[in-house]
């Protein structure tokens, strides 16, 4: 019997899916668990797996294709089964084309610590047809190239212009093979210095221009934190938090942690920590707009970002406040490492009440952050240096550190802001909490 492949609701939030690819081709049999198309929504991808055993016997939706959550997107059963009374049933909204460019780009822009999904993915691609019937393709001047996201990182890591190379992976994609095959040539052939017998020019080092595509993640940060720029009032205030404290009781306590907790906090393990219990000291900052009406929120639903690379994604630990230093380890080294393998799903990053960004990992001593609608707070956190401070009448070398608190003024005054900082860096600085 026939059975629907529908878009799935992967979280509560969840409204409507892009369909990146179809893994599987109309015809190709498929066992049950295989993933059978590749979709999107907000900044989380997903693969659809088969509910059961047969033959996809139709894609109703092409790759591209934007649907609300229970569309019909390709139909499963038994080679020759007739499907027209799934076809004609209501699947409710008609899909709308995507807001965004096919995933050949969008998906070539994908994070490099998202690499491991990409590189099963163009496997699987490449299997679906034999390789006697992908001839290699040569694009003509100006024409888009179609590259898989693996084939693009090796390209850039051995500077091959992916302009110049013969694809040879299905519709005309270039893959993994084919930049192997540059990168091996380009090795046997002499430095061009010593081809033209002089310096190699300003000229060939420069890298190859690149247009990266408002698609996928990129285009989900760009129209939201534009919203949040031009409807937030954006205020900061800043505040220097003496970490020496906490560098000490990490340095002692690490090796006990570890055994406790089975995993060793990090600093910003701590600093979440911190800013959970002021969150919950100080309420009025973890508040968002509701309706013409500021609501208080009870609960601490703790945000902090995460870098991939190309974007990044805001990660929800729950309750934060409740949770001890190592459950709250565990939790955000579990988001991490699975926003980087591409398996969040929309729940895991919706309902955060507040919001921390830490680039001190990347050298940045302070920062201003943009806010995460519809949240009204955010707090940006710099580098743990070592620097000169005035103490007790002397100059002391201390571990500091940057704070930037960005607040929606509309939202939050600036005592409680004020208030809310100061009990930040109180709880950094002494942190008996955290023993």
């Amino acid at each position: 019997m026939a059975t629907r492949i529908d878009m799935p609701q992967l979280g509560l939030t969840m409204e409507r899916g892009t369909i990146l690819q179809w893994l599987k081709a109309e015809g190709e049999r498929v066992e049950k668990g295989q993933a059978v198309v590749l979709i999107q929504t907000e900044k989380v991808e997903y693969e659809v797996e088969a509910p059961g055993a047969g033959t996809l016997l139709k894609v109703v939706a092409k790759e591209g294709a934007e649907l609300p959550v229970g569309s019909l997107m390709g139909i499963l059963g038994q080679s020759g089964e007739d499907v027209s009374g799934l076809l004609s049933a209501p699947t409710g909204a008609e899909p709308r084309a995507a807001s965004h460019e096919p995933r050949a780009e969008g998906r070539a822009e994908r994070a490099e610590s998202r690499e491991p999904r990409a590189e099963s993915r163009e496997g699987r691609a490449e299997s679906r047809e034999p390789r006697a019937e992908s001839a290699p393709v040569w694009r003509a001047a100006g024409e888009r190239v179609k590259i898989s996201p693996v084939a693009k990182k090796l390209a850039q890591e051995h500077g091959i212009d992916i302009a110049t190379l013969t694809a040879s992976g299905p519709d005309g994609r270039i893959v993994r093979e084919d930049v192997e095959r540059a990168i091996a040539t380009k090795s046997r052939e002499p430095h061009p210095a010593l081809r033209a017998g002089y310096p190699e020019s300003r000229e060939e080092q420069k890298p190859t221009p690149e247009i990266i595509p408002l698609t996928g993640i990129r285009k989900v940060i760009f129209d939201r934190m534009g919203q949040s720029w031009r409807e937030a009032a954006h205020v900061t205030l800043f505040a220097d938090a003496d970490m020496t404290e906490i560098v000490r009781l990490r340095q002692e306590r690490g090796t006990d942690w570890e055994r406790r907790f089975g995993i060793k906090p990090s600093y910003s393990d701590l600093i979440h920590m911190a800013v959970a219990k002021a969150l919950r000291e100080e309420p009025r900052i973890n508040c968002r707009l509701d309706g013409q009406g500021v609501r208080v929120r009870k609960e601490v639903n703790l945000a902090f970002a995460i870098d991939l690379g190309e974007g990044l994604l805001a990660a929800v630990i729950r309750d934060a406040d409740k949770k001890s230093l190592g459950d709250l380890a565990k939790a955000a080294r579990d988001l991490a490492e699975r926003a980087r393998a591409g398996r969040l799903t929309p729940d895991d990053m919706a309902d955060g009440t507040f919001t921390v960004s830490n680039l001190g990992g990347l050298g940045v001593e302070y920062f201003t952050p943009i806010i995460n609608p519809p949240q009204a707070g955010i707090l940006g956190v710099g580098k743990i240096q070592e620097k000169p401070v005035v103490l007790d009448g002397g100059i002391h070398i201390r571990s500091m550190m940057t704070l930037s608190l960005v607040f929606d003024h509309r939202l939050i005054d600036g005592a409680p802001a004020a208030r809310f900082l100061a009990k930040v860096k109180e709880l950094l600085e002494n942190p008996a909490w955290a023993a």
